[in-house]
């Protein structure tokens, strides 16, 4: 029977569930997700070491339909299967307190990489962008011709794609991650079409902002702002970083006081506050995106070299029927830019380069540590130390567990 336990095992940290003969031992809470929260696991096999997960469980506020779009987002991971995305393991849990098993990809988000060549001065090469960007495409491919278990096709949009959700692992691969936003038009599942919108908005397609029926173009307008952030380090829209900033900051205080409950008046009185702030952001934002003009696309692909430069145009374009016909044709464009200008990029290549800009940021970290002035005793004991963002794991209510 599987159960979330807060017992400790002898070998590291708090066990967040077993099942069966497989334990699930905590290793460090990752982030906030939609719906929910992701954290890193050890899985163990009797008394033996495993592997690496990522476990995925819905907020501790969560309501019903967000339960329902687990378990959808359960049935659509189950039949995706394409190298360049993330797999999903297994469900664990009870069904009070359900657990995702996700593959853990060991190596860098891409917004990780976008900040580490930031901070060394080095940019990341158009080749790496379009190694990536056409991984990603066919991955993106694959899930928007995805059909269900009648063989009805599904119509899928992933709606979340971004400098968060594609990590490139440490042998150069990459993998597409988080359909807990997905879209769809299937009559069989729970209706999407008034959903909130996607927490990363600065990658959203115009047609997304309107809540208009979706396709694939809304996912290829969303890759090729990706490329052209890590190409540029500048997003499609000026301040969109600053932005993404203050609504993770309102979203974690709102978290905070929800945690203190509804008969905490005042608590109660800041989440309508905060949430009302949240709005407020969201929608000034969601006008500028809906104005976006072509002369706008053309002025941020201004910089891009003359090859590159009409390939993503063409991907951004305002009007979705001006985009490519699929995400496959603008991965084969990314593709025969490549070919064009001689470049043979694949895994070792990014691999090779991600290496390198790891190298080059952790000599000049070194560098910068020899020449920093030493902290006095009385500096070091006013540091503020590092909390770990572990509260929600400890103090978690315990649900009653039923056989599944």
């Amino acid at each position: 029977m599987p159960s979330t336990s807060s017992v400790h095992s002898p070998l590291a940290g708090p066990v967040l569930l077993q099942s069966g003969r497989t334990t699930y031992e905590l290793v460090r809470p990752l982030e906030h997700t939609w719906h929910g929260e992701l954290l890193l696991a050890r899985r163990h096999f009797d008394s033996n070491m495993g592997d690496y997960v990522v476990l995925k469980r819905l907020s501790r506020d969560c309501r019903e339909e967000d339960y329902r779009r687990l378990m959808e987002e359960v049935a659509i991971n189950a039949r995706l299967r394409h190298p360049s995305i993330a797999t999903m393991h297994d469900l664990e849990g009870t069904e009070g307190d359900p657990y995702l098993v996700l593959e853990y990809v060991e190596g860098h988000r891409l917004d990780a990489l976008l900040a580490l060549s930031t901070q060394v001065g080095k940019p990341l090469s158009e080749a790496f962008a379009c190694y990536v960007g056409a991984e990603v495409a066919d991955a993106l491919h694959h899930a928007h011709l995805l059909t269900n278990e009648q063989g009805r096709w599904m119509r899928l949009v992933h709606r979340n794609v971004s400098l968060d959700t594609i990590i490139l692992g440490n042998q150069g691969q990459v993998k597409l991650t988080d359909f807990g936003a997905v879209w769809s038009s299937d009559p069989s599942r729970y209706p999407t079409e008034d959903d909130a919108l996607p927490n990363n908005l600065a990658y959203a397609s115009p047609e997304v902002t309107r809540k208009a029926q979706l396709d694939g173009r809304a996912d290829q307008f969303s890759l090729a702002a990706v490329l052209l952030h890590l190409l540029t380090g500048r997003p499609l829209i000026e301040g969109t970083d600053r932005l993404t900033q203050e609504l993770r900051e309102l979203r974690r205080r709102v978290d905070e006081a929800t945690s203190l409950g509804k008969s905490d008046k005042a608590a109660v009185a800041l989440v309508v506050d905060l949430k009302g702030q949240i709005r407020k952001l969201t929608w000034s934002f969601i006008e500028q995106v809906r104005a976006m003009s072509t002369r706008d696309i053309a002025e941020a692909t201004r910089t891009l070299s003359a090859g590159l430069r009409p390939i993503l145009r063409r991907a951004l374009a305002p009007n979705r029927t001006d985009r490519f016909p699929s995400c496959e044709e603008f991965g084969r464009e990314l593709r025969l830019h490549l070919w064009r200008i001689g470049q043979l990029y694949g895994r070792k290549e990014a691999e090779h380069e991600v290496a390198a800009l790891s190298k080059r940021a952790k000599a000049r970290s070194s560098s910068r540590a020899v020449t920093a002035p030493k902290a006095t005793a009385a500096h070091r004991a006013a540091a503020p130390s590092s909390g770990r963002r572990g509260a929600s794991t400890e103090g978690r209510r315990k649900r009653e567990s039923r056989p599944r």
